[in-house]
């Protein structure tokens, strides 16, 4: 089922070049993963943070995009992997930087001189079983090298490739050191009901081997890991009973794989009620986030809560929305129906 939010292995690099930047670059000699050698001197924000967020990306829009259900879902709920990829330089040029969510929810945010915070958030970064033969990745793996790349299966084989929202963004912080404040990259956000990154089997010795190594390396990387509850469950219609039912399965099945988490990212941006946001909180995620077309950051039944903006093909509908952060004319993949 569609959850959406409003062999030898080779490795695949870009086929596009991404588009030239106008503002100065700097190119660290450390690999795409590394936090910046010499980050860029930080002034206090005291404005509304922007926050936005996609799903995993759509590698072969040809697999993706077709006219049944499940191809309109991936149009309408999804973005490509060159699509992504010119957001991101185009973030850059109109002078964003990625900034921390744990900071954002203290108040505590720095960025450069003259640039604007933003948060990158990455819903269901899970590699669900319906992705399988649909142009997307399957999971996500560190590499010989030490860095995140995805894992994608096509009928030659299995291979590696940066087309997906780690790598592009490990890729574009090394470029543009003033892309990234104090080494974020953005928030992941993990439900459990199908396992972990793409590791679906979470009983495996080895799978687990390989969730633990892949999340150090994300955490070490500027990665932040989020709760999207363990069944994708909608938390303004379910009981307070199923809400602490489902955060119990999740938190069972993530014990000594995540590390700390005290975010959690309500699946569809649906709020719970009082009671159950209090529930939340006492199982430990005091930061809560919605959706909504405006930054917001309240307090609220002692949990900061916070929204961001859904980026899809529902909201290339709307380019207006969107300019602040790119041109969706020229973002927009050609083979985008």
């Amino acid at each position: 089922m569609l959850h959406v939010d409003r062999a030898k292995v080779v490795t695949v690099r870009r086929s596009q070049p991404p588009m030239a930047s106008a503002a100065p670059t700097q190119t660290p000699s450390q690999s795409p993963g590394t936090r910046p050698a010499q980050p860029p001197r930080l002034v206090a924000w005291h404005g509304p943070v922007e926050q936005l967020f996609v799903h995993p990306l759509v590698l072969d829009p040809r697999k993706a995009f077709t006219h049944d259900r499940l191809g309109q879902g991936f149009a309408n709920y999804f973005v490509t992997a060159r699509e992504f990829g010119r957001m991101l330089d185009q973030l850059w040029r109109n002078g964003w930087t990625l900034v921390d969510p744990e900071r954002v929810a203290r108040g505590d945010v720095r960025v450069p001189a003259g640039r604007k915070p933003l948060v990158l958030q990455e819903d269901d970064a899970n590699y669900y079983a319906y992705f399988h033969g649909r142009g997307l990745a399957s999971r996500l793996v560190v590499d010989a090298a030490g860095d995140v790349e995805a894992e994608y299966v096509d009928a030659s084989g299995t291979h590696l490739t940066d087309q997906d929202v780690v790598p592009l963004v490990d890729e574009e912080v090394s470029k543009h050191p003033e892309l990234s404040a104090d080494g974020a990259k953005g928030l992941l956000a993990e439900t459990g009901y199908e396992g972990l990154f793409g590791e679906h089997d979470l009983t495996r010795p080895a799978a687990r081997a390989r969730v633990m190594a892949l999340v150090a390396r994300l955490r070490a990387t500027g990665w932040v890991i989020a709760s999207h509850t363990y069944g994708h469950i909608n938390l303004s219609r379910d009981s307070l009973a199923v809400i602490a039912r489902d955060t119990q399965r999740w938190k069972q099945l993530t014990a000594g794989l995540l590390g700390p988490v005290d975010i959690l990212v309500y699946p569809f941006g649906a709020r719970p009620t009082s009671a159950g946001r209090r529930l939340l909180r006492d199982a430990g995620f005091t930061v809560q986030y919605d959706i909504d077309t405006r930054p917001r950051r309240v307090i609220e039944d002692g949990v900061v809560l916070m929204s961001r903006r859904h980026v899809d093909g529902y909201a290339f509908a709307a380019p207006a929305a969107m300019a602040p952060f790119f041109s969706v004319a020229t973002v927009r993949d050609p083979q985008r129906s």
